[in-house]
């Protein structure tokens, strides 16, 4: 997967993202953990024609699941479940995660 501008930068979250981007997926991807629950981050191109679907926003999270284990996660996100936050600008996002 080819690098681009994510908006922000991670240390502006109180979380620890890892990326868990594979090269043939169309936007970022990464997870984190707050206390036992884990949670995707899904960064869409900015610009939206660059994106598999044109009306996603480019910043989602969701909750996820660990189908591995604490020494080696397999993070995937639970699509039994809604989406948590979805917004176009990383000033909300960044907001999201300070609220």
């Amino acid at each position: 997967m080819s690098r681009f501008e994510l908006g922000f930068k991670s240390s502006e979250l109180p979380v620890t993202l890892k990326d868990c981007s594979y090269e043939n997926d169309t936007c970022a991807s990464f997870y984190f953990r707050v206390k036992d629950q884990y949670y995707t981050l899904w960064v869409e191109h900015k610009d939206k024609v660059q994106r598999e679907d044109p009306d996603s926003p480019r910043y989602t999270v969701c909750k996820a699941i660990n189908e591995g284990d604490d020494e080696s996660p397999e993070i995937y996100s639970d699509s039994s479940k809604a989406d948590l936050f979805r917004t176009e600008y990383a000033s909300e996002l960044i907001g999201y995660f300070s609220a």
